[in-house]
């Protein structure tokens, strides 16, 4: 997925705390082999409110609700930051970022980034694995 956090045509909400949103979107992409417009995750923003599968705000409430939506039907698990798949699971990693208050969310296979919609590693900020949410396919 190439749209990030800081595009100006996203709704103000995704931009400021949709990073959990837009990692859902990259796995929704991957799976059902689809691509995205800002357009298109506007839509959804509005959609997922509406369904109550999220807050205004970005918060997510219904990870796997979401992923229904689009015909993929996962369970999800919180796990530890020392947590790796097993075969069926994939990830969104919870960070920290280096001198800067609250979490972000990343699209992770163990130690590598599959998507983030930030852009922390390609710009040098520091950040540590706090946990995952570990999804699994079925």
């Amino acid at each position: 997925m190439k749209i990030t956090q800081n595009n100006p045509n996203l709704i103000s909400a995704v931009r400021q705390w949709g990073c959990y949103f837009l990692s859902l979107h990259y796995y929704i992409e991957k799976y059902k082999k689809l691509q995205f417009s800002v357009n298109d995750i506007n839509k959804n923003y509005h959609k997922f409110v509406h369904l109550g599968y999220m807050r205004n705000n970005c918060y997510i409430l219904a990870p796997t609700g979401i992923f229904q939506n689009f015909g993929i039907s996962t369970s999800v698990r919180w796990e530890g930051s020392a947590y790796r798949c097993l075969d069926g699971e994939f990830e969104i990693s919870e960070v920290k970022i280096k001198n800067t208050p609250g979490h972000h969310f990343i699209a992770t296979n163990e130690a590598s980034v599959l998507y983030d919609s930030l852009t922390l590693k390609e710009r040098g900020v520091e950040y540590e694995i706090t946990s995952r949410r570990i999804f699994k396919k079925y």
